[in-house]
């Protein structure tokens, strides 16, 4: 029980403390620093109920920040979010670029994951050396995260930019399914409402209005597919404890490489042949020009700032990505963009944020 009583002073089971602690591994208090609090919620919620003058020196977030530092401000962690998931919406113009300058779909996908992780690897080697992780074990939620966004990109090369997104981004349709079968969510109203607009805009963007909903092409197929696999991605990373933003961004470089490759290998006529150094020389410099400033600082930035952000509001700014990636295709791009695009957009993005904020409205209203 814990030991709390009013009084001239304020007195504390100090055995409680400090089992609290040792029940911990160690390295959760540097690699999941948000365990702690939770930890000790409910020895700081009973010092606030008394009153206790103690109870700020007690308050777990400051006990356990494992860097003895403060909180990141949260105003900062909204806006990198906001600018990385804006910039991350961009992602498919170097895309674009590197194949109108010669390296056909599948390699062009494969140079923009594998010149990030080359970057990367002295620092990993450099962190193993001094018996820190370097992530590269996390192969499984690798694999599905970065594969994801492999497929995606490959999907952006081989179909139209706006098609790609919206399809791509039908993802909490994917997400409410898993969440049902796996973890046993019930169903509530918002996340019905979710799926719905998700599946609407599924069935507008592949059916144009005119037709049957289905795929046109093959990138209509890995636009759907990296929407799927991102979806159990996600609840992979949500089902096992939080690592540091290093090990999480290296193995996106490395398996997303993995994937690319085993893309770019496939017998499919938009990937064309392997690029010769001849051809790759020129491309070298641009492609670490788009690792350095653009990939890995927008990929950082996006997991760094999520880990200081709620899930609601997060879910809710990271809605940015599409919206940019999808009105940046119409302007910039000759791709057909009409009443039907527009529509599905509208459905998709509707779809992510009644995901994210539905419940906590309908809640709020019955208060």
């Amino acid at each position: 029980m814990i030991d709390v009583y009013a009084g001239r002073g304020c007195h504390f089971s100090l055995q409680l403390i400090v089992s609290q602690i040792r029940s911990t591994p160690p390295e959760l208090w540097k690699r999941c620093p948000e365990i702690a609090p939770r930890r000790l919620a409910g020895v700081h919620q009973k010092l606030h109920s008394w009153g206790s003058p103690c109870k700020q020196i007690f308050h777990p977030a400051k006990l356990f920040n494992p860097e003895g530092n403060a909180v990141p401000n949260q105003r900062l962690s909204i806006f990198v979010v906001v600018v990385a998931a804006s910039a991350w919406g961009l992602f498919w113009l170097p895309l674009r670029a590197f194949e109108e300058n010669g390296l056909s779909a599948g390699w062009a996908t494969l140079a923009v994951f594998a010149t990030p992780a080359i970057v990367l690897l002295p620092i990993a080697i450099f962190r193993v050396a001094r018996g820190l992780p370097s992530g590269v074990f996390n192969a499984k939620t690798g694999l599905l995260v970065g594969g994801a966004v492999a497929l995606y990109s490959e999907s952006v090369l081989l179909t139209d930019v706006a098609r790609a997104l919206i399809l791509f981004y039908v993802t909490p349709v994917w997400s409410t399914i898993l969440e049902f079968i796996v973890l046993k969510r019930r169903l509530t109203g918002a996340r019905a409402v979710a799926l719905a607009l998700g599946l609407a805009g599924l069935i507008t963007i592949l059916g144009g209005g005119t037709s049957f909903p289905l795929p046109q092409n093959t990138g209509d197929i890995l636009a759907l597919l990296a929407g799927m696999v991102w979806a159990m991605g996600t609840l992979r990373v949500r089902m096992t404890p939080t690592v540091g933003t290093f090990e999480t961004v290296f193995p996106f470089f490395v398996y997303g490489s993995v994937v690319a490759l085993f893309m770019a290998l496939l017998p499919l006529e938009p990937n064309g042949h392997a690029p010769s150094w001849n051809e790759l020389e020129g491309l070298v410099p641009w492609l670490l020009l788009a690792a350095v400033g653009f990939l890995i600082p927008v990929m950082w930035g996006l997991l760094w700032g999520s880990k200081h952000i709620d899930a609601g509001r997060l879910g809710v700014l990271l809605q940015m990505e599409a919206v940019i990636g999808i009105g940046s295709a119409a302007l910039l791009t000759e791709e057909p963009f009409g009443f039907v695009e527009i529509l599905g957009t509208i459905l998709v993005v509707g779809a992510g944020v009644v995901d994210v904020l539905g419940d906590k409205l309908l809640n709020r209203s019955r208060s």
